[in-house]
């Protein structure tokens, strides 16, 4: 039986180290805090009954670390510890009840702190200057990230108050900018982030502040350390400080007395925190006395005198009412369930994504089904399980569409994919789709013309492509509806603005299948002028350096197209740049001029999968900074495929070529 109890111990500990992994290395929650937690509470439970099987490194014993080998460590004054969690009021008595035997006889007061979920970080003021910023990581040591700090608005540079001190907090994303992220991810044709404490643990690890910036986090104090010891005296005195310095400070109770005060505290916000702006997950709750908190001590990873009350994961039951189908830009048909309108978190939702024809037979989905619907991130929603058991005698298996919903041609699987595609070149939904793409940031950057606009310029016969753009004028637009002449001007502006653009941008609006901004780049820095490609072959175009196999035939059947070619003149009439750099620094863009001597110098990487750190713009950066080539498909020529989470066909072409494949944290060692 022993035995049994053994393997039970052992897997539950690679279970945890695989989620512990993922979530402290790449930002990616496998699971929900709460069954992470289920998991760890039992084998806590399991290693006390047989301590025979207890291990000084089980998860159990670890504070988990998020450190990474890009950024220079720094040694916490004091551990960054983890917090225990509980999930009921019987739990939080439990706690109540321990603190007070501890104290026996002494009042005790706590204060409630609401849990903002994002990352936790340290903050070093000196002369009253921010000298340093670091991560949690391991909980001793952590990363040095102030030059990220310091592009949070929220946090004061300077303060008055010339002693040393630590200020320790929560760095987070309000939905609002989260959503706006999401929003310029999806626009440059990139795949969304996950939520937004995923989002702020991999912003914090960029290497380019400027980048981190772009993101616009928030900060919001909750401790503070001083070697002034007669400063303070408490939780709630040290936030008066705090605030008195400048600084925000997460939301907190007053002093409260006994577990029934802090339930009514959680309960409270538990029902007010969806009017919050930003995510929060749960209540801290903590004594309130230094003096206190000093007799009550530690556990070797977690402070005894606090302790958080984790609110669950809010779900709602619905009925999905049917499956509707979206076509994208590169004719991709992505199926999304219409809901029966079902109050969630706060919000009320009626759609939620399956990703993919596959993800709705994985799930056994049918329409009529009654399904369980959560929020992932407090953001997405998701459909979590099928209550089969609750599934109408007339409930419809969904099948997959054989034309496309939007022009009725055949749909198609191309090999190694698992999408179905729309392959017709007339199809409305992709023209649509790919004159967003066209004047998305990432390509020609035309700003105030977003997908309502290019609707309306559809629907009212203006446009047919995206060469038609150039021939707007603000008389035209005014002809729509909502529009006023200097919304008009503007665009008109920034139509005129974009006609300067480099040649890669140019090729990267164009939409060509498998060309994504770096093989852009390559492209455009192998021609003098765009019109080389009209006759260049499959073979010559794989010569070029980024450019693969598949890749060339794609770029190739692009130009081949004649009402391609022709709409590529019409721009260069229009007065749009096609001219490319070859002979000036190779391909374009920032990093080209690291040359042979960098150090990824002569070395070819394809990026596959979902790169939790880094977007593929970013990666691709580092590797163009040191003198490296991305290439879009994966050849014997490839050097290295970075691969991600949800790697696919690319990986399995490295592995048949014996290509050598790396992950992100080998990718990073490059840098050390």
């Amino acid at each position: 039986m022993s035995v049994l109890f053994k393997q039970r111990i052992d897997g539950l500990r690679d279970r945890l180290n695989e989620y512990g992994a993922a979530y402290y290395g790449r930002s990616v929650s496998l699971v929900s805090d709460a069954e992470y937690d289920a998991l760890l509470k039992e084998l806590a439970d399991l290693e006390r009954l047989y301590p025979e099987f207890d291990s000084p490194d089980s998860p159990t014993h670890r504070v988990g670390s998020d450190l990474n080998r890009s950024f220079a460590k720094v040694r916490h004054a004091v551990p960054m510890m983890s917090i225990d969690n509980t999930y009921s009021a019987a739990e939080v008595s439990e706690w109540v009840g321990r603190v007070e035997k501890a104290l026996a006889g002494e009042a005790i007061k706590f204060l409630g702190e609401l849990k903002v979920d994002g990352a936790a970080c340290s903050l070093v003021y000196e002369g009253g200057r921010l000298v340093r910023a670091a991560t949690r990581g391991d909980g001793v040591v952590g990363d040095d990230v102030t030059a990220n700090i310091r592009t949070i608005a929220s946090i004061p540079q300077t303060i008055a108050y010339t002693k040393p001190m630590e200020v320790r907090g929560e760095v987070f994303m309000a939905f609002a900018d989260f959503a706006a992220l999401n929003d310029s991810l999806v626009e440059a044709g990139q795949r969304p982030m996950q939520n937004p404490r995923n989002t702020v643990s991999g912003t914090l690890k960029l290497l380019d502040p400027a980048e981190a910036a772009k993101r616009r986090m928030s900060f919001a104090a909750y401790f503070l350390l001083s070697r002034d010891a007669n400063r303070t005296v408490s939780l709630y005195d040290n936030a008066k400080f705090l605030e008195g310095l400048g600084f925000p400070v997460v939301n907190h109770s007053e002093l409260l007395s006994g577990v029934d005060e802090i339930m009514a505290f959680c309960g409270e916000w538990e029902a007010k925190r969806h009017e919050l702006p930003f995510p929060v997950d749960g209540v801290v709750i903590k004594a309130d006395s230094f003096e206190q908190q000093w007799r009550l001590g530690f556990t070797s990873k977690s402070p005894r005198w606090v302790i958080a009350y984790k609110y669950a994961p809010e779900r709602a039951a619905t009925v999905v009412e049917g499956v509707d189908s979206f076509v994208g830009r590169t004719g991709v048909v992505t199926p999304v369930a219409r809901l029966r309108p079902v109050l969630l978190g706060g919000t009320v939702v009626k759609n939620a994504s399956l990703h993919n024809y596959d993800e709705i037979g994985r799930l056994g989905l049918r329409v009529g089904d009654t399904v369980e619907v959560e929020k992932s991130g407090e953001i997405i929603p998701k459909v979590m399980r099928v209550c089969v058991e609750a599934r109408p005698a007339e409930s419809a298996p969904c099948e997959p569409p054989a034309e496309c919903p939007s022009c009725g041609s055949p749909l198609a699987r191309l090999e190694g994919e698992v999408a179905l595609r729309c392959l017709s070149s007339s199809c409305g939904a992709q023209l649509a789709a790919s004159i967003e793409h066209f004047v998305s940031r990432a390509a020609m950057d035309v700003r105030g013309m977003g997908p309502a606009v290019v609707k309306q310029l559809l629907d009212g016969g203006l446009i047919k492509d995206a060469a038609d753009l150039y021939g707007l004028t603000a008389e035209k637009l005014l002809t729509l509806e909502r529009f006023a002449e200097k919304s008009a001007t503007n665009i008109v502006e920034a139509l005129e603005k974009s006609k300067s653009r480099p040649l890669n941008k140019l090729i990267f609006g164009l939409g060509i299948r498998m060309v994504g901004a770096s093989s852009a780049r390559d492209l455009a820095g192998s021609v003098e002028d765009i019109s080389e490609f009209y006759g260049i072959d499959a073979a010559a175009m794989e010569r070029i350096e980024g450019v693969g196999e598949l890749t060339a035939q794609s770029i190739r059947l692009f130009f081949d197209r004649r009402e391609n070619v022709e709409m590529v003149e019409r721009l260069r009439a229009a007065g749009l740049n096609m001219k490319g750099n070859k002979g000036h620094g190779g391909a374009a863009g920032p990093g080209a001029e690291a040359g042979a001597s960098g150090r990824f110098a002569g070395k070819t990487f394809v990026l596959t999968g979902t790169l939790e750190h880094y977007t593929r713009e970013q990666a691709s950066e580092i590797i163009l900074r040191g003198g490296g080539k991305v290439a879009s498909s994966v050849s014997k020529k490839t050097d290295y495929v970075l691969a991600g989470a949800e790697a696919g066909s690319k990986l399995d072409k490295a592995l048949s070529l014996g290509v050598r494949v790396i992950d992100e944290g080998e990718f990073e060692e490059f840098f050390t």
